[in-house]
């Protein structure tokens, strides 16, 4: 933990140079960031490819720096950052390189669907995207992001173990929208957890992490058999390959529901272990316990985590249901 000091600007990419003689000498700084631009920009088109998906969303470039950590997961560092143009606050999600050129390569292609899909998303329900650089040292790629002050619907959970109806209403409203929006726009999440939820202090909920995502082509909606997402929120045609769309979505909204009601993920009464919870979730007609609450609320969550995903509901349908159709007080 602790605050960095560096001062972020784009790394200019170059063509790759010829080869140096190798010699006994310490290489220079500037030999250094020579040689791991060449590891990194193995090709012409990974070079473009970069430029392509890293230029600036409303194209001027923001100059920034390192703060605290406040987030990490299996891939990536998530830290504070002060903007120096404006001195706002933002949040930087850095993922680390390495050394191996197979490793880079696809580290770069997963960014680059990632930021393809955030650059062009715009709706306050879900993180607004700023730009994505190359540390000047060139060992992570830095994608630039709002910074959401209130943190994640997980460590909400976390510090105050359930929430009251009225906030479920009010978060899950909030959550469908920002669904609606995807989904509207032929995106699928394929990771919606608490952890991925975040809350802003005026009780505003955005989607975040779209590492996941994956979008359709307007014309032909297919279906997706790769296995993408969180155990415990998983849908069952997920977790068995069988092909899967936006109620997958859906049925992860059902499995958040829950944890906004009990405290705890789906399954996790059953079993703390994936391998166990992904058996759970793959047996006929298993489905997750259903927590004691106002009818409507219920009526939600069993519709959502239906194992046959033609039968549930779209996010304007649920919408509409009678428990959304109360009035949120101060709304």
């Amino acid at each position: 933990m602790g605050t960095g000091c560096s001062t972020h600007s784009s790394v200019h990419v170059q063509s790759p140079l010829e080869n140096t003689r190798k010699n006994k000498k310490k290489l220079s700084i500037e030999d250094q960031i020579n040689q791991r631009r060449k590891i990194i920009f193995q090709n012409e088109m990974l070079a473009s490819s970069f430029i392509e998906f890293s230029s600036p969303r409303n194209g001027m470039h923001i100059k920034w720096r390192k703060g605290e950590i406040i987030g990490e997961g299996a891939y990536a560092k998530v830290y504070q950052c002060i903007n120096l143009n404006n001195g706002e606050l933002m949040a930087v999600k850095s993922f680390y390189l390495g050394d191996d050129p197979k490793k880079i390569e696809k580290e770069f292609e997963n960014m680059k669907k990632e930021v393809s899909l955030l650059r062009n998303l715009d709706h306050h329900n879900i993180v607004h995207y700023y730009q994505t650089d190359l540390s000047n040292d060139m060992y992570t790629i830095d994608v630039l992001l709002e910074y959401v002050p209130g943190g994640s619907l997980k460590m909400i959970l976390q510090k105050y173990r359930t929430l009251e109806v009225e906030i479920i209403r009010n978060y899950a409203k909030q959550l469908l929208e920002g669904l609606s929006y995807l989904h509207k726009n032929f995106i699928v999440h394929r990771d919606l957890k608490s952890a991925n939820v975040l809350v802003t202090s005026q009780g505003v909920v955005k989607l975040t992490d779209f590492g996941s995502s994956i979008k359709f082509n307007e014309s032909d909606v297919a279906l997706s058999k790769s296995f993408k997402g969180s155990p415990y929120w998983m849908a069952p045609e997920v977790v068995l390959r069988q092909g899967h769309s936006f109620a997958a979505d859906i049925w992860s909204f059902g499995c958040v529901l829950i944890e906004m009601i009990t405290g705890h993920p789906p399954w996790s009464n059953f079993s703390k272990e994936t391998k166990a919870v992904l058996n759970l979730i793959s047996k006929e007609n298993s489905l997750p316990t259903i927590p004691n609450t106002e009818i409507e609320l219920k009526n939600i969550i069993t519709a959502c985590v239906c194992r046959d995903p033609k039968l549930r509901p779209t996010t304007d349908q649920i919408l509409a249901m009678p428990f959304f159709q109360i009035s949120l007080e101060g709304k």
